[in-house]
């Protein structure tokens, strides 16, 4: 369904000379200078955007919060739209269950909202600072195995395509599927309808176990409300944590990790040195405390310092033995893994790009921290770490950095031609593709 809204003047569009503008990501790891940064007001001024000559031959990006580590945006010399007068609650629905908000709001802004209706969405991702256009855009996902990604609780979507044409797409439309995980590459999202349960506390649970125990009882995570664990580098121990609803009172909040706790988990140090920080840390994180919190308060983690990060995922069945495999090449001194890292779990979901499609997934994170004075320290321990989890039938999450190439990920997705007929009917000349995406979608 299209509807074309009426054009207004408003927003003026110069060639950029003068307006050029230095854009980052929130790493620094992704940067260049932009043809125009613009904060349109209206969807008129929008749609006077995409069809301007100037930003449609130079190409043209939505800009979030910056949060991915991949280069989605690709600033260098492009239009950037930033969504920021795009936020907040279009309608609740409290018979049909759903909340339908603007794409530039933020995860955070969005639960606050719903918790004052005394709602909340199913699941929340591990940090709420994205927007959730961009949350949705990149299969951005939390730990349950009752719940796939974000973009699984997406019932409806409203988004101006490269033709200048709004196309509201629902549950009705066989493209939804598609939509739920773009990339950014059909168009602007205007706004999303979601899914919303009642709002809810959960009691959450965070101990420290052996990691040969953990993965020797994987299936547990099979049955858990909410639930994952930590492995810390050059150690055997990993933090384990659960979440499931309570009607216990909320418990006082005991706040972020202190700075000497981020310093311990987050480090470039040699293996040894890193080993006995990571099993302090260790020790201090999983001293077996329960806590009660707002449903969303309570899956939230804390965000380390600037850093670039990987992250790939796995059927179940093969989880432990690439978690396994991983640790192995750590222990032989292959990749340096500075920071804990991160497991978590989905269910199977619908969405054509979901890492989680049709099964359920073991999603394994890994960051490192970024050097000003070395600013490419972390590539070779990511490309290390993906060289292993690629071999058991791992695909990379769309935020987060990889070195797949188009044809690679193409075997992985069944439906990669069906997206690509997608996007090529909605963006034929390609308006939306920056040289990330170019070089997945067209080589």
């Amino acid at each position: 369904m299209t509807d074309a809204p009426q054009s207004t003047p408003g927003l003026v569009l110069g060639t950029g000379e003068r307006g050029r503008t230095a854009w980052s990501n929130w790493s620094g790891a992704v940067r260049g200078i932009a043809d125009r940064l613009l904060a349109p007001r209206t969807a008129d001024q929008l749609r006077d955007v995409v069809l301007d000559a100037t930003a449609r031959a130079r190409g043209i990006s939505v800009v979030g919060s910056g949060h991915s580590y991949a280069n989605l945006v690709a600033p260098t010399g492009r239009t950037l739209v930033d969504l920021r007068h795009h936020r907040g609650i279009v309608a609740v629905d409290p018979a049909a269950m759903t909340v339908t908000v603007k794409a530039g709001t933020t995860m955070r802004e969005l639960n606050q909202e719903l918790a004052a209706a005394g709602l909340a969405l199913p699941n929340q991702s591990a940090i709420d600072e994205q927007t959730v256009a961009g949350a949705v855009a990149t299969a951005t996902h939390g730990s349950s195995p009752r719940h796939g990604t974000l973009s699984s609780h997406v019932v409806s979507a409203r988004i101006l395509t490269a033709d200048g044409q709004v196309r509201t797409i629902t549950q009705d439309d066989p493209e939804l599927d598609g939509v739920r995980v773009h990339l950014g590459c059909l168009g602007v999202v205007l706004d999303l309808t979601f899914a919303v349960v009642p709002g809810h506390r959960l009691r959450k649970v965070v101990l420290r176990r052996p990691l040969t125990e953990v993965l020797a009882g994987l299936d547990r995570f099979r049955e858990v409300h909410f639930g994952g664990f930590w492995w810390y580098p050059h150690t055997s121990q990993a933090i384990v944590w659960e979440a499931a609803p309570t009607d216990e009172p909320p418990t006082p909040s005991p706040g972020p990790p202190g700075a000497l706790l981020s310093l311990l988990c987050n480090n470039s140090w040699p293996p040894l040195v890193a080993g006995t920080a990571h099993y302090a840390a260790a020790l201090a994180a999983g001293r077996g405390r329960a806590q009660v919190m707002r449903c969303d308060d309570a899956l939230l983690h804390h965000l380390p310092p600037p850093v670039q990060g990987t992250e790939y995922s796995v059927p179940f069945d093969r989880a432990a033995d690439a978690i396994r495999a991983l640790v192995g090449e750590v222990r032989r001194g292959g990749p340096r893994v500075c920071a804990p890292v991160d497991v978590r779990f989905t269910a199977a979901d619908t969405a054509w790009l979901s890492p989680s499609r049709q099964a359920i997934t073991c999603h394994i994170g890994v960051t490192h921290p970024v050097s000003e004075r070395d600013p490419e320290r972390w590539i070779a321990p990511l490309r290390a770490v993906e060289s292993v989890l690629w071999e058991f039938e791992g695909r990379p999450h769309w935020a987060k950095v990889h070195s797949r190439t188009g044809q690679e990920l193409a075997a992985r997705y069944p439906d990669w031609s069906r997206f690509q007929e997608l996007r090529k009917a909605w963006d034929p000349d390609g308006v939306f593709l920056g040289g990330h995406l170019r070089e997945l979608f067209e080589h």
